[in-house]
């Protein structure tokens, strides 16, 4: 049997991936609105942004939905799917080319099927 604070722990590594699963479904969702609604060949945005914009967390969890989304960000700018536009005191300005292939997979595709893509790294 388990003790109850190894429970805690497990129901909190279960938690924690789905918060971080919802996380990165949402982001895209949020890149996926702005890829549809563009009227340009460039979309910018920050990771508060994205938070702010979904109204997806009270004012209290914000800040740490913001640091998941920022990490999830900051590994597609490492696989070359969006680029940082700009750096400053209120941190990291993110945008995505309408020239980059990931645009066209957001276009296309669904979050979910994207999100899929991406864990397997099928996206050529």
């Amino acid at each position: 049997m388990y003790s109850m604070a190894e429970i805690k722990t497990l129901s909190r590594t279960y938690s924690d991936k789905i918060d971080s699963y919802r996380v990165r479904l949402i982001t895209l969702k949020f890149l996926k609105d702005q890829v549809q609604n563009a009227k340009g060949n460039l979309i910018t945005f920050r990771p508060s942004k994205v938070a702010q914009d979904l109204h997806i967390y009270d004012r209290q969890d914000l800040r740490a939905k913001t640091v998941l989304i920022r990490t999830f960000l900051d590994d597609l700018v490492q696989r070359g799917y969006i680029t940082v536009v700009k750096r400053s005191a209120r941190g990291k300005v993110y945008g995505l080319y309408k020239s980059n292939k990931f645009w066209d997979l957001l276009s296309t595709y669904e979050p979910d099927k994207i999100l899929e893509l991406l864990e397997t790294e099928k996206i050529q």
